[in-house]
């Protein structure tokens, strides 16, 4: 009888770690996102927030630091949803994949930011190349150049880049602002 229980509490057993051993993949389904490590560049100009950059795409704040167009920045490390990176200043800062607000993956979202080559800025005209280089979406600006000037707007509240209508938050307070287009694919207004 005790033999039969022993074998009993070994077989259950056996089957646990079996069973766990055949989850374990699932367990660890964040695979590391699709960048290496080395030299970026900004895709836009990017807000750092107590050295921190979200795929959410927070526009201001009194106490953001700007790193413009084209920065160039060294990925230093990968973990799950996090990219460390480190600015031309020697300061390292993150750039954080927020699913449910880029509904994408975190190698796709931090490719819409940084890039291994820098941006032609010079295939924009004269009025867009200065609203990028103050990191400012302005009427009469193609998609491309607001895209280069401020980023992309978070996919959850604007799922495709071909709508009239971006939505930005300035910041996680629900402050937002829209970039409007008209069919001409030209922004028409910037506002509230």
């Amino acid at each position: 009888m005790m033999n039969q229980l022993h074998s009993s509490v070994r077989s259950f057993w056996t089957s646990c770690a079996a069973l766990f051993l055949l989850m374990l993949p699932m367990g660890c389904r964040s695979a590391p996102p699709s960048a290496d490590l080395g030299t970026y560049y900004t895709q836009c100009t990017v807000q750092l927030h107590r050295n921190l950059v979200t795929s959410t795409n927070y526009r201001s704040s009194d106490k953001a630091e700007t790193l413009t167009i084209n920065t160039e920045v060294e990925l230093i490390g990968i973990r799950k949803h996090r990219f460390t990176l480190r600015g031309p200043d020697g300061q390292d800062f993150r750039y954080d994949h927020i699913r449910k607000h880029s509904k994408d993956t975190p190698g796709d979202s931090f490719a819409k930011i940084f890039a291994r080559t820098p941006v032609d800025v010079g295939a924009f005209n004269e009025s867009e190349q200065e609203a990028i280089s103050k990191g400012e979406a302005a009427v009469g600006m193609s998609r491309e150049a607001v895209l280069a000037a401020i980023g992309p707007p978070p996919s959850h509240v604007t799922p495709s880049l071909e709508s009239n209508e971006w939505k930005y938050w300035n910041t996680r307070w629900n402050s937002t602002f829209f970039v409007r287009f008209g069919d001409d694919g030209k922004v028409t207004s910037v506002g509230q």
